[in-house]
């Protein structure tokens, strides 16, 4: 659904006060005006005596009258009015379009080019009136005038606008119907799930078309004959594999691994964009004319981290550490600053036991998410659960305000821990 810009202007009951002269015409203040007792169409004489009813001075308003009258057939359900901000004013002003995505079971999230808001009605006890034709007061003529206007709408509601993340955990269900496992498994009963181009992802997830695309980045889906897919865990580790073995035989620099070679030797396995997407993915362009990229320690030791627990789930934890260093590329150094969001330490337990726990397996929705966190370990603190609820924070909401509102924080031994505040379910 797009929303685009709307002539009606929306008159409320307090704009009554402001020296524009609209007045709202009333059944029971129609019949004491004399000569007007069908309440239809008022004239110069009624405007008169409604001015020195409201003790108003003819020289202290705009010339032009106004009047407002209810119509015959209100249609009250034709209308549904969204309060915007300055920023959205702007973007439809400049042509731009709003967009409202989900399904019918979905919570309606209205996007603009590069944030979504969740649409929230609200009730308000001041009737809301709907004037297609009302004329504002800077845009109307210095001459007097009465003209009438007919109300179209009463309404007591609108749509509330608050910033929101965008619903990303549909975009990877999405992907996943079909993931990318090599041209000869493309034929394969298991890879006959539906594949989606970006336009048709645009429509059923709800995101802005920036964070779509920001998605897209962060799920690593790779851009294949038109579509978008996931690749196979097993086959993107052996995409992987291969490039890391390739600059180990040629001892090329990990800061000047050369695309075009990486070609030349692996077009027999892989195609060609697979090949510099999973190289993109875990390195920087250098921008210089041989086309070479600079791997990124921390994204290539991640996924060895990840190649390790993910089968395991639970491990040693110093026999982790050492196979760890052991599986990565030499010249790379593992941290455990690495595996933010990817898994938890136990250090309670001898031996201490690290397990996984991958950010992306989380629900979006807050409360759910802070449930899970809190079933899962009832202690934690600021360090281990901010990579776990970073991705929650919106404009209005950080990290410290999200831990406020879903957790009760205590002190022991000098160290702040936070433990749930509701009751876990």
């Amino acid at each position: 659904m797009c929303l685009k810009p709307a002539a009606n202007a929306c008159a409320e009951g307090r704009q009554a006060r402001l020296r524009c002269n609209i007045n709202i015409r009333l059944n029971n203040m129609a019949a004491s005006i004399e000569g007007n007792d069908k309440g239809e169409i008022r004239s110069e004489v009624d405007v008169s005596a409604v001015m020195e009813f409201a003790k108003l001075n003819k020289t202290e308003i705009h010339p032009t009258t106004q009047c407002v009258k209810f119509g015959t057939h209100l249609e009250n359900g034709a209308f549904k009015l969204i309060e915007l901000n300055s920023d959205m004013v702007d973007n439809l002003k400049a042509g731009h379009r709003l967009v409202i995505r989900g399904s019918k079971t979905d919570e309606a999230v209205l996007c603009t080019a590069n944030k979504s808001y969740c649409l929230k009605e609200v009730d308000i006890s001041n009737s809301l009136i709907l004037v297609p034709d009302l004329i504002y007061p800077d845009q109307l003529k210095q001459q007097e005038a009465i003209l009438h206007r007919e109300v179209t709408s009463v309404l007591h509601t609108y749509f509330e606008l608050r910033p929101c993340k965008p619903r990303l955990k549909k975009l990877k269900a999405l992907l996943e119907e079909n993931t990318y496992n090599g041209l000869l498994c493309e034929n394969d009963t298991d890879h006959q799930g539906k594949k989606y181009t970006f336009e048709e992802l645009l429509d059923i997830v709800q995101a802005s078309e920036e964070e779509l695309k920001g998605g897209l980045e962060m799920l690593q889906a790779c851009f294949i004959d038109g579509y978008y897919r996931v690749l196979d865990f097993d086959f993107h580790q052996r995409v992987l594999t291969n490039v890391l073995q390739l600059i180990d035989e040629n001892e090329w620099s990990l800061n000047s691994a050369p695309l075009q070679h990486c070609y030349m030797y692996l077009d027999e396995l892989f195609m060609r964009c697979i090949i510099k997407h999973v190289l993109v993915c875990y390195s920087t362009s250098n921008d210089d004319q041989k086309e070479t990229y600079s791997l990124s320690e921390d994204k290539i030791c991640r996924f060895f981290a990840e190649l390790l627990l993910k089968y395991t789930e639970k491990f040693n934890f110093k026999d982790f550490m050492e196979s760890w260093q052991q599986s990565v590329p030499n010249g790379l150094k593992t941290h455990l600053s690495q595996l933010e969001g990817l898994a938890l330490i136990n250090r309670k337990c001898q031996p201490e036991i690290i397990s996984y726990f991958p950010l992306s397996e989380l629900s979006e929705d807050v409360n759910e998410r802070f449930n899970c966190l809190f079933k899962t370990q009832e202690r934690w603190t600021l360090d281990e659960i901010t990579p776990y609820i970073r991705d929650c924070v919106v404009e209005k909401m950080n990290v410290p305000g999200l831990l406020t509102k879903h957790a009760r924080m205590s002190v022991q031994n000098g160290i702040k821990m936070y433990t749930s505040k509701k009751p876990l379910f």
